[in-house]
């Protein structure tokens, strides 16, 4: 498969190039960071695949509403495994959402979280308080309620 990748060591140049190339289908997968990701506008964008969990809800959404935009059809595939299990559902509450689960074949999760897992020092879940950015996001939504 033909890929570029697209993160924050790229110049803007190098960035600017990996996104036309991908925009004019030089290549089919374009493996972005969070970071590099933000701002992207790629029209009929057909999959987002998400590898680890953006911190916050509202980052979340924004990642995966990179596709299926102006009523074209997308498709956002998240891997979640038992560390990510806490946070995914805190998404899925903040977002007043239930999402499907699949598994696929030849990759099915084990019903028992990896020993590492369990003694790992319990810490807060990733995403739990609200970022600076959201709380600048509720608050702007709710001056324009205001209006």
């Amino acid at each position: 498969i033909k890929a570029e990748a697209l993160h924050g060591d790229l110049t803007q140049t190098a960035r600017k190039e990996a996104l036309a190339n991908f925009k004019a289908k030089k290549f089919k997968v374009l493996v972005a960071t969070d970071l590099a990701a933000r701002g992207i506008d790629i029209a009929n964008l057909p999959c987002v695949v998400n590898y680890d969990l953006p911190r916050s809800p509202a980052d979340y959404v924004h990642r995966i509403g990179r596709t299926g935009r102006a009523g074209e059809t997308g498709v956002a595939l998240s891997f979640i495994d038992h560390e990510s299990d806490a946070h995914f559902k805190l998404i899925e509450k903040r977002t007043r959402q239930q999402l499907p689960r699949e598994e696929i074949k030849g990759f099915e999760r084990s019903p028992y979280a990896p020993v590492e897992l369990l003694e790992k020092p319990k810490g807060p879940v990733k995403g739990k308080r609200k970022s600076k950015k959201d709380k600048l996001r509720e608050a702007a939504a709710k001056a324009q309620q205001g209006k």
